[in-house]
Order: structure tokens, then C-alpha cells, then sequence
């Protein structure tokens, strides 16, 4: 049997066809290999092509045993546990709807915050069975798409709630928050960055001009999403950097990057400083100074102050009786509730599940040998984890308050869906890490250059 009648019949063992070119590839480098070998003790060029295909062994018994390795598939033990943590979330502030604010319809919270739960879960199983590599062969058009979309939706069909402009009415049934879609950004640049990868210099360079319309974008929405966007792209191209997409100098390279992504905020603060309006001043002067701001503009952050300060390491604080209920949104201070009602250890323990959660998602990506899912992974991990981190320090009272959101124990259906999404990504990352080929004029050097 020559080689072509060999891997013919062995791919035809393979119920998966997306892993045929994998799998034909790697064993016909192994029949390369055994011919070279068969060539060196004296065969001829036929004979040895014969012996090596022979030494592959019989191609329907291979082909079974490469179908069972080059399969899709599901992490049905994390795909669990994200669900597992979300219902314990909605159980969560369910408790405090009714133990601290005392809302009068506190199911119809709860049935509403299902919905949203079903919905972002079905996406993320959705989501996980699709091919996550389809966006990278469209990464430029669908996220410059993207952008104009958002764009569009928000000066055609925009509206403003509580002051807050971003918003989109849905029939009057719901309302989008574009301002938290435009997360959604962050794996679509990743793949537009991956195209790049192996142009040095040139590359470098134009996987940061499509940073621009991003940051612009969340510049557009809102400003405070910058807090967000600047170290997720960071991390991402410094990843890049790291992993040989450029191959230019790495530390040179990352202290632009960094230079450049600290001047980005401390511009933006020196910009509102001396041209902002009165109440973005106002509210570093209630972060630093709460107490003189307690009855007008600073109660959120004063209140928050005084929870934090009675809490106890395990049990009800002494100032939670006195200050529940006046934080306006059980959800968006969940964890400061918790620390002040139930104590310090089971804060602890809520961001501890969401942190290995996090982690085991973000590791289970980063483990890929195809870069792109490695780096879309990264990307997925990383937005998640800082919005976690976030709102953790929101919660503690070291940053501002203001419109927070933490996977998994915040209500909202723009936020839960997105990161249910973002979810998914990595499960199709991990769903096809056995099937998918990574092209070969993308196989760069991916070691650290000096």
C-alpha cells in the first residue's frame, strides 16, 4: 500500500473532517521521518516509502485510535461549574434582597435575573460548539463592523437613562447597555493581532493603529471603560510581544507599551482636571474626603466607609444594621453587604470561587498550542479578571464607586450575557484544541527575543 491509499483510508476512519489535515500532517511527518531512516541503511527510494508506510502500522486500527484523540471536545466539568457558581450568585442576592433592602417584589428580581442567567448560559453552550477559529478569518472586517455598529445603534436609536447616555430601548420590553458590549472588542482584537504576527516592526505597529478606533470607541460610550480596555490591550500585546509574534526587541518594546498605556489615564485625569466639568472633579474630592460629602454627593462612598469599618471576621458587623439599604444597588455592592452582614471570611470565600473559576478558564486557554486560541483565551481571561478585580476594589472602597459589574454575582443582562459569551469563546477554544491546524505561514518563532 503506498502512502496515499494509506492516509485515504486511515482519514476515512475519522468522523471529525476539520482534524483530517492534522492528523494527515503529523503522520506523514512520522513516515518522512522512518523513510529517512530506511534510506540511510541502503533502500531504494520506493522501498523505502513501502517500509515506512508499513511501520505506520494498519490504517484502519491508527485511524480509530487518531479519530478518538482528534475530536471536539466539551469540558463538561467547567461547563458545570459556571453554572453551579451562578445559581450560588443568584441565590445570593436574592438573600440580600430581602434581608437588607427589603424590596417588595423580590421574586420578580429573582425570575428576572433566571431569565438572564438561561439565556447567557444557553449563548455560552452555543457559543463553545461553534468554531471559534471562523472569527480569526474575518477579524478585521467583523470588528471594524462591529465598532460601527455599536456606533450606529447609539446615535440612531440611543437614549438616556438616570442621566447615563449608551443606552438602547428594545421595544420598550428592555433596555442594551452599549456601553458594557463594547467588551466584546477585546477577542476580536486578539485575532486581528494574531494575523500579524512574523512582520516585526510593521506588524507591531499595526496591531497598535487598530487599538485606536477600539479606545476611541469606549472614549465614545464612556469614559470610565478606559479603566478597563487600557491594561486588557496591554496585556494582550505584551503577551504577543513575549511569545515571538514581532520578533523585535522585548524590553524596549514593552516599555513603550506600558509608557504608553500609563499616559493614556493620567492624560485623561490632567484632561478633566483642567477642562472637565465640576462633577468629575467632585467625585476625586468625595474619594479622598468622604465624610465632608456624607449627606450630598459622597453618602455612596461614606456609607460604604462606615460598612467596611464595622465589619467582623465572621458574623454581622456593628454598622450594618445602622448603613444597609442606603447603597442603591444590592448587586453592584454585593460584596461589601456580604463582608459587613455575614463577615470578612465569607467575602473571602465568594471571591476565592470567582478567582479559581477565572483561573481555571484563563489556564485551560493558555495551555493551546494553536496561538491564536492562546492568545483569544488570554484576551477572554483577562476582561473577566479585571472586571472582577474591579469591582472587588470598588467594593473595598479604595476606587471611586460607580457603575460596577462582577461575573457570575452581579444582575444585569448586557454584563451576564457577555461574560457567558466570553465563556464560551474559551470552551471552543478548548473544544477544538485537538482538531484545529494552525496555518503554516503563522508557525512563528515564539520564544522571547532579547
Amino acid at each position: 500500500m503506498d502512502r496515499r491509499n494509506y492516509l485515504e483510508l486511515l482519514s476515512s476512519q475519522i468522523r471529525c473532517k476539520r482534524a483530517v489535515p492534522l492528523v494527515t500532517e503529523e503522520l506523514e511527518a512520522h513516515i518522512e521521518e522512518q523513510k529517512a531512516d530506511f534510506l540511510a541503511e541502503g533502500m531504494t527510494e520506493r522501498e523505502a516509502e513501502a517500509a515506512a508506510v508499513r511501520e505506520m502500522g494498519d490504517p484502519v486500527a491508527v485511524g480509530a485510535q487518531m479519530d478518538g484523540i482528534h475530536r471536539p471536545r466539551m469540558n463538561w466539568r467547567l461547563i458545570v461549574g459556571i453554572g453551579i457558581v451562578s445559581l450560588l450568585g443568584m441565590v445570593m442576592l436574592h438573600i440580600l434582597d430581602v434581608t437588607v433592602e427589603s424590596k417588595d417584589m423580590p421574586f420578580l428580581y429573582l425570575a428576572s435575573h433566571m431569565v438572564y442567567l438561561v439565556t447567557g448560559y444557553a449563548a455560552m453552550i452555543g457559543i463553545c460548539c461553534l468554531d471559534y477559529t471562523w472569527v480569526a478569518r474575518r477579524a478585521k472586517l467583523l470588528l471594524a463592523g462591529y465598532l460601527l455598529l455599536l456606533a450606529a445603534g447609539t446615535t440612531v436609536f440611543g437614549t438616556t437613562i438616570n442621566g447615563a447616555e449608551g443606552f438602547i430601548d428594545v421595544f420598550g420590553l428592555a433596555t442594551v447597555n452599549v456601553n458594557q458590549w463594547v467588551i466584546l472588542v477585546i477577542p476580536l482584537y486578539c485575532a486581528v493581532l494574531y494575523s500579524y504576527r512574523g512582520q516585526g516592526y510593521l506588524g507591531l505597529l499595526k496591531s497598535i493603529l487598530w487599538m485606536l478606533p477600539v479606545i476611541f470607541s469606549q472614549f465614545w460610550f464612556r469614559t470610565s471603560g478606559i479603566i478597563l480596555l487600557i491594561p486588557a490591550l496591554a496585556m494582550i500585546l505584551t503577551a504577543a510581544v513575549c511569545k515571538g509574534f514581532f520578533r523585535v526587541k522585548v524590553r524596549r518594546t514593552l516599555a513603550m507599551i506600558w509608557g504608553a498605556a500609563a499616559s493614556i489615564p493620567v492624560g485623561t485625569i490632567l484632561w478633566f482636571s483642567w477642562f472637565g466639568s465640576s462633577y468629575q472633579m467632585m467625585r476625586l474630592e468625595v474619594m479622598f474626603h468622604p465624610e465632608k460629602y456624607a449627606k450630598e454627593e459622597g453618602y455612596q462612598f461614606y456609607t460604604l466607609r462606615k460598612l467596611l469599618e464595622g465589619s467582623r471576621f465572621i458574623g454581622e458587623g456593628k454598622n450594618f444594621s445602622e448603613f444597609s439599604g442606603r447603597l442603591p444597588d444590592n448587586s453592584g455592592f454585593a460584596l461589601t453587604y456580604i463582608m459587613s452582614g455575614f463577615g470578612v471570611l465569607a467575602a473571602v470565600c465568594v471571591v476565592s470561587v470567582i478567582a479559581i473559576l477565572v483561573g481555571k478558564l484563563t489556564a485551560m486557554t493558555l495551555k493551546q498550542k494553536n496561538q491564536l486560541g492562546a492568545l483569544m483565551g488570554m484576551g477572554c481571561g483577562v476582561t473577566i479578571a479585571l472586571q472582577a478585580v474591579w469591582y472587588v476594589l470598588t467594593n473595598l472602597g479604595i476606587v471611586l464607586t460607580g457603575p460596577v459589574y462582577c461575573p457570575f454575582i452581579t444582575r444585569g443582562g448586557s454584563g451576564m450575557i457577555i461574560t457567558y459569551i466570553l465563556c464560551g469563546i474559551m470552551l471552543s477554544i478548548y473544544r477544538y484544541q485537538s482538531v484545529i491546524k494552525e496555518p503554516r505561514k503563522m508557525q512563528v518563532k515564539r520564544k522571547c527575543q532579547e
